[in-house]
């Protein structure tokens, strides 16, 4: 285990009144870690309250207390001692629960993303670390918490999912031993790995084929670009939030070294994910565009059109590695 020169649980006690946050769009290791932190922290305080502002994707729906996640309410008028943001690389991210950062006293930032702003009064940033999942298990086990089935079941979780079930270059050594102490609370891998990876609606599928047919390939084949218009959502009955993983198709062809992904958001925006699997840094490129990530995996938003972005994009490898 790591060990934690300031512990901030230590800063809490049972009259704490605590929010947890994380970011827009929730992916596995956000909801693991917001969960986990959630669930471990009820057992210091009575007043915790866990907030999502998105909808909670239907594939995370199997673990343990996501019903105690609520939907945070803009009129809400709660202040809070403590604020806890998870998995977010700035505050832009949190969506409408910003607001709580100013309603809090001191804001505690924990997360793994090389590109974090510190935001927090706390920063709590390991960017060694395969996952925020992986911080929070240092975390509860500095502070001598005791983990428990549903704890190690969301942890496990969001480790798995951020890791690419363990293959990508942010798994360690030391990621195996969290995973393997987190499998001696006896989780239930089977029901994790159905739910995440052989559980897929028919609808989603059919998706996926749609737009790997029309995935176009470009720069001599080094770079995979798919588009997602918001009407194809739409047309295929699908959430915006199910459909990151669609990028890891692209960049697993052979010879491509960078994938891109344009979904096309409201407000005349387009989220942007990139994907790199050798030695290109794509966190250097959505850092072009306000965003930022992992060497590999990064992401930012850019206002325009899905072409309008497209060539922003294609300017800019051009730019920086002369293809």
């Amino acid at each position: 285990m790591k060990q934690m020169r300031n512990n901030p649980l230590s800063l809490l006690d049972t009259h704490s009144k605590v929010a947890i946050l994380s970011h827009v769009s929730p992916d596995g290791d956000s909801l693991g870690s917001l969960i986990a932190l959630g669930l471990a922290m009820k057992k210091l305080c009575q007043g915790v309250y866990i907030f999502r502002n998105d909808l909670f994707p239907e594939k995370y729906k199997f673990l343990p207390g996501y019903q105690q996640v609520e939907a945070y309410r803009e009129d809400c008028q709660q202040d809070f001692d403590f604020c806890f943001v998870l998995d977010c690389g700035d505050e832009k991210r949190l969506g409408y629960s910003e607001v709580i950062l100013k309603r809090s006293k001191k804001i505690i930032n924990i997360d793994h993303h090389i590109s974090n702003t510190a935001f927090g009064d706390i920063n709590l940033l390991d960017t060694e670390a395969s996952s925020t999942c992986e911080i929070v298990y240092n975390l509860l086990k500095d502070f001598g918490l005791a983990l428990d089935v549903d704890i190690a079941t969301c942890l496990y979780t969001g480790i798995a999912t951020d890791t690419g079930n363990f293959v990508y270059d942010n798994t360690t050594a030391y990621t195996h031993q969290v995973a393997a102490e987190l499998m001696g609370f006896h989780i239930d891998l089977h029901k994790i790995s159905y739910h995440l990876y052989q559980n897929k609606p028919l609808n989603s599928v059919r998706f996926l084929a749609h737009v790997l047919n029309h995935m176009e390939i470009g720069f001599d084949g080094k770079v995979a670009i798919i588009a997602i218009p918001e009407e194809l959502l739409k047309k295929f009955n699908v959430l915006s939030s199910d459909v990151d993983g669609v990028i890891n198709y692209a960049r697993d062809i052979q010879g491509i070294e960078i994938a891109i992904l344009l979904k096309e958001s409201a407000g005349g925006e387009v989220k942007v994910g990139f994907r790199a699997k050798k030695d290109i840094d794509v966190s250097l490129l959505a850092g072009k565009f306000g965003g930022g990530g992992h060497k590999k995996a990064s992401g930012a938003t850019i206002e325009g059109t899905i072409e309008e972005v497209r060539k922003k994009l294609e300017e800019q490898i051009t730019m920086d590695l002369g293809w």
